[in-house]
């Protein structure tokens, strides 16, 4: 499944996804460390094969190594959009943990006391 169907949604998605990114280190700045290759390497990059592909693009003649260029760089945006999504998501990982252990002992605590349907009180 293909996040990007053409050139012209490329970048409001990869920005879209990058903002997010920062507005959550932002919010957590314990997890500007984790960032340090995204900021270093995949951003820049990225920015790289965005401006070559503008470039690309505004040929007036679409001869084959563009148009490959072009292809090349539409499927690694897309690889870079579900690799930044996911770097997003694990970002939220400690949250998830957080979450995750309250509810356990939230519902350890309510069954102790016999406040659920299968209380451990009897």
């Amino acid at each position: 499944m293909k996040i990007i169907v053409d050139h012209t949604s490329m970048q409001p998605i990869y920005e879209q996804i990058v903002e997010q990114i920062f507005q959550r280190a932002e919010e957590h700045p314990e997890i500007i460390p984790d960032l340090k290759k995204m900021m270093d390497y995949y951003l820049p990059t990225t920015m790289k094969l965005l401006e070559a592909y503008e470039e690309l693009d505004a040929q007036p003649v679409q001869g084959e190594n563009i148009i490959s260029s072009k292809k090349e760089i539409e499927d690694t945006i897309d690889t870079l959009n579900i690799a930044f999504e996911k770097l997003l998501d694990s970002l939220f990982q400690d949250t998830a943990w957080d979450v995750s252990s309250d509810i356990s002992v939230l519902h350890t605590m309510l069954a102790q006391e016999g406040l659920t349907e299968d209380g451990l009180k009897k």
